[in-house]
């Protein structure tokens, strides 16, 4: 495996790759070089002459959800073919994987990559409402599947961030302290719940065991490796209390603007988002 697609290159490294690394992209695109340094490979230093596909959408099997399910990966526009880091997008319940490109993040991430951050990639995929049952296993989806999906599509295998957006914000933070490899998570508008009382009402989970076991609320330790941020609605009256309870308790850094639980919100919390996690390339 070509060892590039699992290297995340750091601010610091991108900036420092110097002059000419679009033309050394180009040439890689044609014929095979010996030596290539990774880091040279993910840096951009100039606009680039060449572009890729900002939007793919594919239909894969996911062995981790027992269907078939839609993958949207947007790239930066005016980006060169290759691999770069990945960050992977968790949907709210009541979308898909496509419900980010009505969300307007390709020209969000087109835009912050322009003028202030290291290129990155959108990884989304169906994942239902992220808590899943014996016949559905989003969360091993996203370890066992996406990796392969994402090698097919040349880009890195192992996403260094997740953001998500209600349902899948509380995915986004499950997959976090699950995972090794994610570093940075963004949860928008989760729906945490403080006590089985109102998960019940949710329907989302199926027993009480399980909203324990999913429950971030209730695992505040093990974020203590991942930088973490929320974004919720000061009109999301059902999630808002809970989004600031949890910060607190993880020491994430809380963003609290006007807005409910709905689009309207998140098209307006995304692009801060997604800066977040540029930052921390």
């Amino acid at each position: 495996m070509n060892t590039v697609r699992n290297v995340r290159l750091s601010r610091r490294a991108a900036l420092l790759g110097g002059l000419g690394v679009g033309a050394g992209l180009l040439t890689g695109c044609q014929a095979k070089t010996p030596e290539v340094d990774p880091r040279n490979e993910l840096a951009l230093t100039k606009p680039p002459t060449s572009t890729s596909q900002p939007v793919t959408i594919d239909r894969k099997i996911a062995a981790g959800r027992y269907r078939d399910v839609d993958i949207v990966l947007i790239r930066p526009a005016g980006i060169p073919p290759g691999p770069i880091p990945v960050c992977v997008a968790l949907h709210d319940k009541v979308g898909g994987a496509r419900s980010f490109l009505d969300l307007g993040v390709p020209d969000v991430l087109t835009e912050l990559v322009r003028y202030s951050s290291v290129p990155f990639a959108i990884a989304a995929a169906d994942g239902g409402n992220w808590i899943g049952d014996k016949d559905d296993e989003p969360m091993r989806m996203l370890e066992e599947d996406l990796p392969e999906w994402l090698e097919y599509h040349d880009l890195a295998t192992t996403p260094f961030a997740a953001v998500g957006i209600g349902e899948g914000a509380v995915g986004a933070l499950n997959h976090g302290r699950k995972s090794t490899g994610i570093e940075v998570v963004a949860a928008i508008s989760p729906t945490l719940y403080e006590s089985w009382a109102f998960a019940e009402q949710s329907k989302d989970f199926e027993s009480r065991a399980q909203w324990e076991a999913k429950e971030p609320l209730r695992h505040p330790r093990e974020f203590a490796n991942l930088k973490v941020a929320v974004w919720c609605g000061t009109e999301d009256e059902a999630f808002l209390d809970t989004a600031k309870d949890f910060a607190g308790k993880v020491g994430a850094k809380g963003h609290w603007a006007p807005g409910g639980h709905n689009a309207a919100y998140w098209k307006k919390a995304l692009p801060e988002a997604l800066k977040y996690v540029g930052e921390h390339l």
